[in-house]
């Protein structure tokens, strides 16, 4: 058994894979501590993994970090020195917490998992994100990676050549502090989102922008590619994230674009900041697009590739993918459904799998959007108390509570899912979801901004089988897996009705998610579309601004908190005492 982690930085998680090659589990730390975004060592997602397959310290052959630490930590450094004394608070804080860095890994697994320590590896940060990203891919060999993300021990991008698992060649890198993750994060900030974690408030926010208005074009100015050098450049004086630990922008981006938003006020089509807000993030979007598109051109022109992986906290950008597929040279993309640092665990848990195995036997098998075996939880033990004093159960058997589900939903009610496992990426597709009829208006204004109180420039997912897609979308041949785990947007067919579902981006695009075949959504439409239900919003089980739902308990606990009254379960159809 390999076991893959990652933390100190972002999300942190671990994952696991056996000598198979099967990605058998995958838990976000998040997910257990209930801390959205946590970053601290995952110790409980590690437990978790060990106690849910009966494995021991002992059976586990090697652990592998994400990441190289001492070379982060010292590209930080040696960047921030460069401009004192602007950047002493920086290089104060990377020393008084050398020890709490991703640097104390070894020690933090000697710590919590004693003999750990003596089979801990380290993997590259880019190779982490390509190993992640290459075991979604049909084929394994002769393909082209492209990681871009926020930095990632020397880098923020990089273009690497898959010959096969075991020889992968870096062609390209971007030298940090230039960095398209950041500087999206940096706008996120500006515009009054908490970063990596309101990126893609901005990508909603960005669809009632104007890419011609006065903005969008400055934004559009802060960064570009040079085609002699073919690196991405920036004026870095617009930005802080390099120099210190509490601003990502500096005064002179203010003085561009005008005063930051304040992040305490809410942001609503009616405010009066609205629409230079989202004129800002239309152009932060189109540069995202703009710069990702060259990266992809000049990846295909050093590696003559037709076929991508793209993986790193950019690859979460579904709103350029769409144009993304459409270059002349692409045959496929790639991308995993937990493309950011988390998912780097898994990259990690191949690591150590590629390095164990001998080249002829190894078998990277494509893993599956729900890894994770179930909980060996008891769940009615658990939650037998809660169950009984504040719910009713409409239905035990399984086909009678979908049934049941599908009929409710035929009203216009809201369901939330708690079924089988747990979904690998940040994006919920039916088993830990809020799901509506994604053409009733009005459920699915409830769905966002009663029951999970988010900003009504926020659209939700329609999710549907693929027949029923190909009646509204323009669907991409080069894209089709990424439409499964919600990774990218399309646009409605001209003059289609789709134009007017409330899922639909007032730009005209939506981001669909196509079910999988014998999935939960999948079983569940199997009761739906006779009842003359094709499409459903599909949202995270959770309430905004915590980790979506990781069990049944907290699928209860949302119930509580929350005016959902449905819950679509392993041991059934469940209705909130009122």
């Amino acid at each position: 058994m390999f076991i893959g982690v990652t933390g100190y930085n972002h999300e942190s998680s671990a994952a696991l894979v056996d000598r198979n090659g099967v990605l058998i589990d995958f838990c976000r730390e998040e997910s257990l501590s209930r801390i959205k975004g946590d970053k601290s060592f995952p110790k409980r997602a590690i437990n978790k993994i060990l106690d849910s397959n009966n494995l021991e310290i002992k059976n586990v052959e090697r652990v592998a970090f994400y990441e190289r630490p001492l070379s982060a930590f010292l590209h930080i450094v040696k960047e921030a020195s460069l401009h004192m004394p602007r950047s002493l608070d920086l290089l104060t804080h990377q020393f008084r917490n050398f020890n709490r860095s991703s640097v104390s890994c070894y020690l933090d697994f000697s710590k919590f998992f004693k003999g750990l320590e003596t089979k801990l590896i380290y993997s590259d940060h880019h190779l982490s994100h390509t190993l992640n990203a290459l075991a979604y891919s049909n084929s394994k060999k002769d393909i082209c990676s492209v990681v871009v993300d926020g930095f990632g021990d020397r880098s923020t991008a990089s273009i690497s050549q898959i010959v096969d698992p075991t020889e992968i060649n870096e062609l390209w890198e971007c030298p940090y502090p230039v960095s398209l993750g950041l500087f999206y994060s940096s706008i996120t900030d500006y515009l009054g989102f908490a970063i990596n974690e309101g990126e893609y408030k901005v990508m909603g926010l960005a669809s009632f922008g104007n890419s011609n208005s006065k903005s969008a074009k400055l934004v559009r100015g802060l960064m570009d590619w040079d085609s002699t050098s073919n690196k991405m450049i920036s004026d870095m004086s617009f930005f802080d994230y390099h120099l210190s630990t509490s601003n990502s922008f500096s005064s002179k981006l203010e003085d561009l674009l005008g005063p930051a938003r304040n992040p305490f006020v809410q942001l609503n089509p009616q405010s009066s900041d609205f629409q230079r807000c989202a004129d800002i993030a239309r152009g932060a979007q189109d540069l995202t697009t703009y710069l990702i598109e060259k990266i992809f051109t000049h990846a295909h022109k050093i590696s003559g590739s037709r076929r991508f992986l793209f993986s790193g906290g950019v690859s979460m950008n579904s709103a350029s993918i769409d144009s993304l597929a459409q270059l002349p040279f692409i045959d496929e993309i790639i991308i995993p459904p937990s493309p950011g640092d988390a998912g780097c665990a898994i990259g990690a848990a191949y690591y150590c799998y590629i390095k164990s195995i001998p080249q002829s036997n190894l078998n990277i098998s494509k893993p599956s959007l729900f890894p994770s075996i179930k909980e060996k939880r008891n769940y009615e033990f658990f939650t037998e108390k809660i169950i009984s004093n504040e719910f009713n159960i409409l239905e035990r058997n399984a086909d009678d509570a979908f049934f049941k589900a599908a009929e409710l939903i035929s009203a216009g009610e809201i369901i939330g899912t708690v079924l089988s496992s747990s979904e690998t990426g940040p994006r919920a597709l039916g088993n830990r979801s809020l799901i509506c009829d994604g053409k009733n208006k009005d459920a699915v204004e409830n769905l966002n901004t009663v029951i999970k109180d988010r900003s009504p420039f926020r659209p939700t997912a329609p999710a549907m089988r693929y027949e029923i897609a190909k009646k509204y979308y323009i669907l991409r041949p080069e894209i089709i897996d990424c439409y499964k785990s919600m990774s990218a947007t399309c646009k409605c067919l001209k003059d289609n009705v789709s134009l007017k579902f409330p899922t639909t981006h007032v730009d005209g695009t939506a981001r669909i998610q196509i079910v999988e075949n014998n999935s939960s959504l999948d079983k569940l439409f199997c009761k739906l579309e006779p009842l003359g239900i094709e499409i459903l919003a599909n949202s995270s089980l959770n309430v905004s601004g915590d980790p979506t739902c990781f069990d049944l308990v907290d699928g209860l606990m949302v119930c509580s908190r929350t005016k959902l009254r449905y819950l679509l379960t392993d041991l059934g159809l469940l209705k909130r005492k009122t």
